[in-house]
């Protein structure tokens, strides 16, 4: 927490010379299955800001480091740009190594609390709102003049250090900042997907994807089902009777680990 309050301090000092501000949040989501720590990158240069995964940040290196092609999964699923004092959000959804984009605008009606607490010597102050389903509580700081923070919450005269819903299912937290020269180019893995551009659709036409994709997960291995060599969970899966049942089990996982933030856009899945 000290490394974190003294690098905040550096960037107080020097917020007018640099280009990029980074902010890195811990998530804690939970799911039926399990509760997964993600670490976010909240990148807030002159013209945008942008929430994603930090690991998109580390796999590129290793990628252009090594003029390889590496791609992995999006495991957060909340995939943020937005242009600088806005509330309008692109938001990136990845599929089957399929890319789309959703605009949406979002905005926070807060209020703003009187009660207060000391982490270091950083004072916060609490703000609730509700929002997608969900009634959130904040902690911000008036000392950092950004008027952002994780995910699509922004708005509070403050950078929001923590955030989470009244049911703890999302959770996030600062952890550490950093100041960047130069706008950082995230157009590899979040304006694009290694190569592929988004497909804008509307809300109602990517929950039919992913519904079509819920109906017949295993439709995409019919070629190598044919060919005898489809490999599922380490299986080699030969027989329909076997297809079936991966089939259930993958429709059973999506359920029971779909625990969207914005529970009024859910995806109405149903058990299969």
């Amino acid at each position: 927490m000290k490394n974190r309050i003294t690098v905040l301090i550096l960037f107080l000092s020097g917020i007018l010379f640099s280009q990029t501000h980074r902010f890195i949040y811990e998530l804690e989501m939970k799911t039926e299955y399990k509760v997964n720590k993600i670490n976010m990158a909240l990148d807030i240069d002159k013209e945008n800001v942008k929430f994603y995964d930090y690991d998109l940040i580390e796999l590129d290196s290793v990628r252009i480091a090594t003029n390889g092609d590496y791609m992995t999964d999006i495991e957060s699923d909340q995939l943020l740009m937005r242009k600088l004092g806005t509330n309008k959000n692109l938001e990136f959804h990845e599929l089957n190594f399929d890319y789309f984009v959703i605009e949406s605008e979002d905005v926070m009606n807060w209020k703003i609390e009187k009660e207060t607490k000391t982490i270091a010597d950083s004072v916060l102050q609490k703000a609730t709102t509700t929002y997608g389903g969900r009634k959130w509580t904040a902690w911000f700081s008036k000392s950092i003049p950004f008027q952002e923070g994780p995910y699509k919450f922004r708005g509070l005269p403050g950078l929001i250090f923590e955030l989470s819903d009244d049911k703890n299912d999302f959770i996030y937290k600062l952890v550490k900042s950093k100041e960047l020269p130069g706008t950082f180019n995230t157009s590899n893995y979040l304006e694009n997907h290694y190569g592929q551009k988004p497909l804008a659709v509307s809300r109602k036409q990517f929950h039919k994807i992913k519904l079509d994709y819920y109906e017949n997960p295993t439709a995409m291995y019919s070629q190598m089902f044919k060919e005898g060599n489809l490999y599922i969970g380490g299986e080699h899966v030969t027989t329909q009777e076997q297809l079936d049942s991966k089939k259930k089990f993958i429709q059973n996982y999506l359920y029971k680990s779909y625990n969207p933030i914005e529970i009024d856009k859910a995806i109405p899945y149903k058990v299969r």
